[in-house]
């Protein structure tokens, strides 16, 4: 009794005889056959066009031969290939196995010795795709290690500088100066480490945010909000804005130190940007999808009235690492890159909505705790 719907299999081989054979070896275990083609290119050009679940390659095809047909395969379609061969030399076995080859036969095959050959393929193919991944994630990471450390040492650099050059200006004019002006000099300084101190915290925040695995928990926002109004009180009062908040707030799943490090880099940004006395609006609102509300989604938003963003600034805002060392937005870019890994790790996502002379509202987005908050409203527009 004939076995159905183990796998569809790709047959390449330019001998009728011995492809006729393997058909009907591959049919009688249970196989379905969806090609039979007799030159590497046509193989080459099926498996990218039917997407077969497996390859059977004759080694020795006229105009292509198997190992260049795999390497192309597993270029442009990775599928599990077993070789056909009439002589398994050891050399052959090795550029075939570079090309991705994950088994071979030595013709004509027996039935049994076909089927096992295909089971340790689609083994072999399975660990080649997980390395495969995990070398595209190393060198992914490697090239934003390497980004962001030139960014990180551009804006500690960039902190330090001042800090040096008055420390030693101040030492060998000290005579000079009066004292509201070594005064400033000092303020400058402490300015400057104040800089270096934040940098020093995002760092070891992006730290926690790689390597730590979190459990979502219930966060009630009113809370991580009203902290961050206490956290930056002096800066709001030095500024002279104004802050409006929304009245009640929902419940959002998430981790409460890293959403308040979210608001508090949206409400600084408004802060130093929002203009000449920043009126500043913080508020919540269901996500909406194309004028359908998307169930169990809350968007959170910081709006300012400064001066808008450009679309050509706005495309320079969240990038990723590797971009920031090339893509630098005044003032924004490491932290809120920083800002996107945190919510993106939270399962939500980050944007910005601006238009010249207009302001900016940076908003966020999480998932709701069902069954709470869900009659909240904030004053989004």
């Amino acid at each position: 009794m004939k076995r159905k719907h183990k796998g569809r299999v790709l047959v390449a081989e330019d001998d009728a005889l011995v492809a006729a054979l393997v058909q009907g070896i591959l049919e009688d275990q249970g196989y379905d056959v969806v090609g039979v083609v007799g030159d590497g290119h046509s193989a080459v050009e099926v498996v990218e066009t039917i997407h077969p679940d497996v390859v059977l390659m004759d080694l020795q095809m006229p105009g292509m031969d198997g190992i260049e047909a795999t390497r192309q395969i597993q270029a442009t379609c990775p599928t599990p290939v077993v070789v056909l061969t009439a002589h398994e030399e050891p050399k052959l076995v090795t550029s075939a196995t570079r090309a991705g080859v994950g088994a071979y036969l030595t013709k004509p095959p027996a039935g049994q010795d076909l089927e096992g050959a295909i089971t340790v393929a689609q083994a072999r193919f399975a660990d080649m795709m997980a390395l495969r991944e995990l070398n595209v994630e190393l060198e992914n990471r490697n090239a934003e290690l390497g980004a962001f450390a030139h960014t990180v040492a551009h804006d500690l650099k960039n902190a330090l500088s001042p800090i040096v050059g008055l420390a030693f200006v101040i030492g060998d004019e000290y005579d000079t100066f009066s004292p509201d002006q070594i005064r400033h000099h000092l303020y400058t300084i402490g300015n400057q480490a104040k800089k270096l101190n934040r940098i020093i915290d995002e760092l070891l925040l992006l730290a926690e945010v790689r390597d730590r695995d979190l459990v979502l928990m219930p966060v009630d926002m009113g809370e991580v909000v009203a902290d961050v109004q206490t956290r930056l009180a002096t800066m709001v009062a030095e500024q002279g804005a104004t802050v409006t908040v929304a009245s009640d707030w929902p419940m959002a799943l998430g981790y409460a130190p890293w959403i308040e490090e979210v608001w508090a880099n949206y409400l600084v940004n408004a802060l130093k940007y929002g203009g000449c006395h920043p009126c500043v609006e913080l508020g919540w609102q269901s996500e909406q999808n194309g004028g359908t509300e998307v169930d169990g989604t809350y968007r959170f938003w910081v709006r300012d009235n400064g001066p808008g963003l450009s679309p050509k600034e706005q495309a320079r805002l969240f990038v990723p690492f590797v971009q920031l060392s090339q893509v630098r937005a005044q003032g924004h870019g490491l932290g809120l890159s920083i800002v996107r890994r945190i919510v993106e790790k939270l399962g939500g996502t980050v944007g910005v909505e601006s238009e010249l002379g207009e302001g900016s509202t940076f908003w966020f987005t999480l998932a709701a705790v069902q069954g709470k908050g869900e009659e909240g409203r904030g004053t989004g527009r």
